[in-house]
């Protein structure tokens, strides 16, 4: 019996000499990691860099505030990582492990984190709600992985998120949701998405939105489309200083009709005057003081250098933020200067305001009637041009029937509009009109007179030999 009990002894010992790493992986994947022999501890922060792990059980001690687990093997990290809540952990590091699956549980246990460093792994998804319990998180890096699709909710709950970094990925859209949901917020401050496969950007949504926020916004680095309207905003936040833009200018490239890599502000655009403003009579104006930091301190001061606004035509809104202007004259025309300081930090913005000298609906009238009267005299032209050239003809007919083709009295009809008779009345009316004005003119003469109006109405007849005898 003893000699039995011996030997299974002896056979297990050697089966664990022949396969080690069955038990360390053993170890490693079902059992809980001794952190205080494969780690470095110094106070409330925790290293476990560089130690071989793969993925990991382990449990922490609960005043554990940093944990790095980065330049390991972890290529799936789940819920079961720690077997209980760290609620004092802050900062977690995860980087350069080769991540490619990140559960939809991995972070509850670590509801107060703040810096999650998830850089250099190959995440590809980024799945809805995917950091959902990190309602704290105010720093995540996700750069040099290979991320193609984000969806709309995946950073939706991380409403303390201040920092975003996603360069260096595979992703063709610019994640505009993210700066949506924290534009009313106070502390965001970058969103990188630099050196990715982005083509288009959301020109018009970015254009709106507040310099403080387009202050943190990078995209360089991507294969954009060439255009104008992406010339105008590289522009405009060039101009106004914006370090998103100036800090990178030389990166802003675009590629067209063949070519790559051109520099977006030499791109053949009409020239952008960011801060210039035109106006008309009469018309209030809200002049802006778009700073790039939100929370400043900030005075105006009116053309001339003058500190002190006219009564009841300007007024400082909203803190200082707006200044309203109107209603305005041609003598309000100048340059609007916005002084904005917060203790650390100093912005200063020139607005050239160019009033004319009509208002807005006059000048549109003016327009309008200068149209119609250039109309008028066009047709009235062309109604004199017809009447001196295009010669109504005029159908006459003699009681006989005839007319002579060689009557000289034919050129007197050329300019006749005659009214509708009876055939039958003709040769009376003829008659008697010669009778009343054969004494103050010859009837031959009228006849060789051109352009005059003959009385008859008609075309020459053959007068009665009776009437010519008379």
């Amino acid at each position: 019996m003893l000699g039995a009990s011996r030997g299974c002894f002896i056979l297990l010992l050697h089966l664990a000499l022949l396969f080690p790493g069955v038990r360390v992986n053993k170890l490693r994947k079902g059992k809980l990691l001794d952190y205080k022999r494969l780690c470095v501890c110094a106070g409330n922060i925790i290293s476990c860099s560089n130690v071989g792990l793969t993925n990991v059980t382990f449990d922490l001690p609960e005043y554990t505030a940093v944990l790095d687990l980065s330049f390991n093997s972890i290529s799936e990290l789940r819920a079961a990582w720690t077997i209980k809540d760290l609620k004092s952990l802050e900062k977690m590091l995860l980087n350069n492990n080769g991540l490619t699956f990140l559960s939809s549980e991995a972070f509850v246990h670590v509801p107060q984190l703040r810096y999650l460093d998830l850089s250099y792994n190959d995440l590809k998804l980024l799945d809805e709600f995917i950091f959902e319990p990190l309602e704290h998180l105010e720093v995540l890096l996700l750069f040099k992985n290979r991320i193609s699709q984000i969806d709309r909710t995946a950073f939706s709950t991380m409403g303390a998120l201040q920092k975003l970094y996603l360069s260096h990925n595979q992703i063709s859209r610019l994640p505009l949701e993210v700066l949506k949901e924290r534009s009313k917020q106070d502390s965001f401050k970058l969103l990188d998405v630099s050196s990715n496969k982005i083509k288009v950007l959301p020109v018009q949504e970015l254009q709106g939105m507040r310099a403080w926020i387009k202050n943190s916004v990078y995209f360089h680095n991507n294969p954009l489309t060439c255009s104008c309207e992406l010339y105008n905003l590289v522009a405009i936040w060039h101009l106004r200083g914006l370090g998103s833009a100036s800090d990178f200018a030389g990166n802003h490239t675009c590629s067209e009709s063949g070519k790559k890599n051109e520099k977006i502000l030499d791109l053949n655009c009409t020239q952008v005057n960011i801060l210039k403003k035109e106006a008309y009579l009469e018309q209030t104006l809200f002049l802006d003081c778009d700073t790039r930091q939100k929370y400043m301190n900030k005075s105006w001061v009116l053309p001339g250098n003058i500190t002190e606004f006219p009564t009841n035509r300007s007024d400082v809104k909203d803190g200082g933020n707006y200044l309203s202007v109107g209603p305005l004259k041609v003598e309000d025309s100048g340059v609007y200067t916005c002084y904005a300081t917060n203790g650390s930090f100093s912005d200063t913005l020139h607005i050239s305001l160019v009033v004319y000298n009509y208002t807005k609906r006059g000048g549109l009238d003016d327009l309008k009637t200068a149209y119609t009267t250039l109309g008028a005299c066009v047709i009235s032209v062309v109604l004199i041009l017809a009447y001196l050239y295009v010669t109504p003809r005029c159908c006459a007919y003699c009681s006989s029937g005839t007319m002579e083709k060689d009557d000289p009295g034919e050129s007197l009809h050329s300019s006749t509009v005659s009214l509708p008779m009876s055939h039958g009345d003709r040769g009376a009316e003829a008659g008697a009109f010669v009778f009343r004005h054969g004494a103050s003119q010859d009837i031959k003469d009228l006849q060789e007179q051109n352009g005059r109006l003959n009385p008859i109405g008609e075309e020459d007849e053959e007068w009665p030999k009776e009437s010519r005898k008379t």
